[in-house]
């Protein structure tokens, strides 16, 4: 009797530790898909944000009357707002953890959004850009430092598919607001529909998020754990990693804001449908993003970022050739898919490496990234006043294929 009761009591022991396992287990299963799903909601609210903008800005470069160079000079507010907040953005991120950041981020482009669309002095828009700019930097570190950890723990390759997010709801943004305009909608209501759908992401990604940074996900291994004097010091390899995000989000940034002013100032489009330019460069990000984890199995990690670096540049050299604006829609197409999977690559790497802190060197990637976003376009606005934009294209298009050769001295291990 007491050795049946022993092996029952073994039996109940053995039983209650296989279930409290298995519901562990499922457990932390749930939870890492709730905040992967949660990322790939921020990703979607990131493109959705600043994509929206994108078909508005033809309006309010004629609503400010404002030429290029000036226009460039507003943009560039943006990107000091982004530059500035990327920085500090990666030491809160260390102290309150991504989410708080992120929901923050979701109100603040949600109430800012509609706002570029009434200002109508280069002063209040100048403000709005560069509180707009200072949510966006910040999102876009808290969500891609959210994503390299997310990753991590999840054992996947999901860098592409997060990116793949940010394409979707960029495509969903363009594509929304330029069908809005087109159909007589004013830019004010367009933009206040946008908003209703990023606080609907809103209520869905923030709970979910992480609400602290795991300290073990950003530490290195004992054996090659950087020293306390080269922690914080800029690593080589980061800075061309951050270069060549840089180039591809100058791209992207120059085909967000500067498409639509092209297809109006270089052929006579009405600026109602000048948003079909970005909507084909994101349709075939979004494609590109989406196949990523397809295309590294294929071509490997080391060739994508090359061929990817050559689509880009042709596509730019056939926007700069264009006798159509037909011909530049295509061009945009083949543009957009040779980003697209460039930055994604790129900030794996970045997860991947152990010289800096994740969080450190994240920071500084996306700093150097983002300000090829959102102060590259102003940097384009400037040249082209004096040389034209076909010629800044063209000259865009020869850092694109500088990619290829950087590529080299990105590679981790």
């Amino acid at each position: 009797m007491d050795n049946f009761l022993e092996w029952d009591a073994l039996f109940l022991e053995g039983g209650t530790y296989m279930l409290f396992s298995k519901t562990t287990v499922v457990d932390a299963s749930a939870q890492l898909n709730a905040q992967g799903l949660a990322t790939k909601l921020s990703f979607f609210g990131l493109g959705l944000s600043t994509a929206s903008w994108a078909p508005l800005i033809p309006f309010a470069q004629q609503r400010l009357s404002l030429n290029h160079a000036d226009f460039g000079l507003l943009l560039l507010c943006m990107g000091i707002g982004s530059m500035l907040a990327m920085p500090a953005a990666g030491l809160l991120i260390q102290r309150i953890g991504c989410r708080i950041l992120i929901g923050i981020a979701l109100v603040a482009a949600m109430i800012i959004l509609p706002l570029l669309t009434v200002f109508g002095t280069a002063l209040s828009m100048a403000i709005v850009l560069f509180i707009f700019g200072t949510a966006v930097g910040a999102f876009g570190v808290a969500i891609n430092l959210q994503a390299v950890i997310v990753e991590k723990n999840s054992l996947k390759n999901m860098m592409s598919s997060f990116h793949g997010m940010c394409s979707l709801g960029g495509l969903l943004g363009v594509l929304t607001v330029t069908v809005l305009l087109s159909l007589g909608v004013s830019p004010l209501m367009s933009a206040l529909i946008m908003s209703a759908v990023l606080a609907f992401i809103a209520i869905l990604a923030v709970p979910n998020s992480l609400s602290e940074i795991e300290k073990k996900s950003d530490t290195a291994p004992e054996d090659t754990a950087p020293s306390a004097k080269q922690k914080f010091r800029p690593s080589p390899m980061i800075l061309l990693i951050g270069l060549v995000c840089f180039i591809a989000f100058l791209s992207e940034g120059s085909a967000m804001d500067w498409s639509g002013i092209y297809l109006v100032s270089n052929f006579g489009m009405d600026a109602s449908f000048a948003g079909l330019a970005y909507t084909f460069f994101a349709i075939t990000m979004t494609i590109g993003r989406f196949s990523g984890r397809r295309l590294l199995r294929m071509w490997g990690e080391k060739n994508i970022i090359t061929y990817s670096a050559l689509c880009a540049a042709l596509g730019l050299g056939i926007i700069v050739m264009a006798p159509h604006w037909a011909v530049v829609l295509l061009g945009y197409a083949l543009l957009g898919f040779g980003c697209s999977n460039i930055v994604p690559v790129m900030f794996s790497r970045v997860g991947r490496q152990n010289i800096m802190p994740k969080a450190a060197a994240l920071s500084l990637v996306s700093t150097i990234a983002y300000s090829g976003s959102l102060s590259g376009p102003a940097l384009v606005g400037f040249l082209s006043e004096a040389i034209g934009l076909s010629t800044v294209f063209a000259l865009v298009a020869l850092l694109l294929l500088s990619i290829a050769v950087l590529n080299r001295f990105t590679q981790v291990d």
